[in-house]
C-alpha cells in the first residue's frame, strides 16, 4: 500500500506538471501494478482526446476567420465595382456606347455577386438539410452521361477535348440519385471554370474519375481543396468561392461514398467512389 500511494501521488504531481505547462507528456508508471498502469494509460487517452479537440476547435476558429474574411472580400468586390460604375453612369455628357459599355460591366458584376449568393445558400441548405438521403441501387453511368451531355455545349464553348470511357455494361452502386447528379455538375462546374484544354472522364468500378489539365496546379493544395472557401488564388481574382468542391464532397460522403483529389503531372484528378 505504502508504494501505491507512492505511485499514486508521483502520478498525480506528474499530471499537474502536464497541465500547467500544457505539453504532449504523457504519463509513466514504475510500478508493476497493473491497476496503477491501467489508471495511467486512460488518463494519458483522455489527455489525448483533449489535445486533439483543442487542435480542432482551433483549427475551426482560424477556418472561421478565413470564411469570413474570404466572404466579406467577395461581396465588397464586385459591389464597390459596380457602386463605381453607377457614379460614372451619372456623369453629364455620357456618350451612348460608353454608357452601354457600363451598364454591362455593372450587371456582369451584379451577375458575379448573385452567383456567390446563389452558392452561399446552396452550402447552407446542404449543411442544415437533415433530410434522408435515398441511397439504393443506380447505374452510375447513366447518371456520369447525363451530366455530361447537359454541359457539353459549355465544355465545347470553352474548347475542351473530352476523352470518355464509359462502360455500355450497367455499373450499379449505392448512392442517392440526385445528390450524384449534384456532385457531377459541381465537378464540372470546376473544370469548366479553372482546367484547360483536356478532360478525361473514367469508370473504374465503384470509382469515377473526372480529370482536367489545369495551370497554377503546383500552387495547389489537394488536402485542402475540399474545404468551405478554399482557393489557390490568394487574391481571390478568380471569382471562385470554393463552395463547389466543399458541397461535392459533403453530399459524396453523406450518401456514404468517399472523395478525393490528386494532382498527376500537369493533371488534377478527381475521384468519387461508392460502394459496389
Amino acid at each position: 500500500m505504502f508504494f501505491l500511494k507512492r505511485e499514486l501521488r508521483r502520478l498525480r504531481r506528474r499530471l499537474d506538471e502536464i497541465i500547467k505547462t500544457d505539453t504532449n507528456a504523457r504519463l509513466t508508471t514504475v510500478t508493476s501494478d497493473k491497476d496503477v498502469a491501467a489508471l495511467a494509460a486512460g488518463i494519458n487517452a483522455m489527455l489525448e482526446r483533449n489535445r486533439r479537440g483543442l487542435f480542432e476547435k482551433a483549427r475551426a476558429e482560424a477556418a472561421l476567420k478565413r470564411a469570413v474574411t474570404n466572404i466579406s472580400h467577395d461581396l465588397r468586390t464586385p459591389l464597390t465595382s459596380a457602386l463605381g460604375y453607377l457614379q460614372m453612369l451619372e456623369a453629364p455628357g455620357l456618350d451612348g456606347e460608353t454608357r452601354a459599355r457600363y451598364l454591362q460591366t455593372v450587371r456582369g458584376r451584379l451577375e458575379a455577386l448573385s452567383a456567390l449568393m446563389n452558392s452561399l445558400f446552396e452550402f447552407a441548405r446542404v449543411i442544415e438539410d437533415n433530410t434522408a438521403f435515398d441511397v439504393r441501387k443506380i447505374n452510375i453511368c447513366n447518371i456520369l452521361r447525363d451530366a455530361f451531355s447537359e454541359s457539353y455545349a459549355e465544355l465545347e464553348k470553352k474548347g475542351f477535348t473530352v476523352d470518355a470511357d464509359i462502360p455500355d455494361a450497367p455499373v450499379l452502386c449505392l448512392c442517392d440519385e440526385d445528390a450524384l447528379r449534384r456532385v457531377l455538375q459541381n465537378l464540372i462546374k470546376n473544370v469548366t471554370v479553372h482546367g484547360r484544354e483536356y478532360l478525361r472522364v473514367r469508370v473504374n468500378g465503384g470509382v469515377i474519375e473526372i480529370a482536367n489539365k489545369a495551370d497554377g496546379l503546383d500552387e495547389l493544395d489537394t488536402g485542402r481543396i475540399f474545404e468551405r472557401f478554399y482557393t489557390a488564388d490568394a487574391s481571390r481574382t478568380s471569382k471562385n468561392t470554393g463552395l463547389g468542391l466543399a458541397i461535392a464532397k459533403e453530399l459524396t460522403e453523406r450518401t456514404g461514398g468517399h472523395i478525393a483529389a490528386d494532382v498527376e503531372g500537369d493533371m488534377l484528378v478527381i475521384r468519387i467512389g461508392f460502394a459496389v
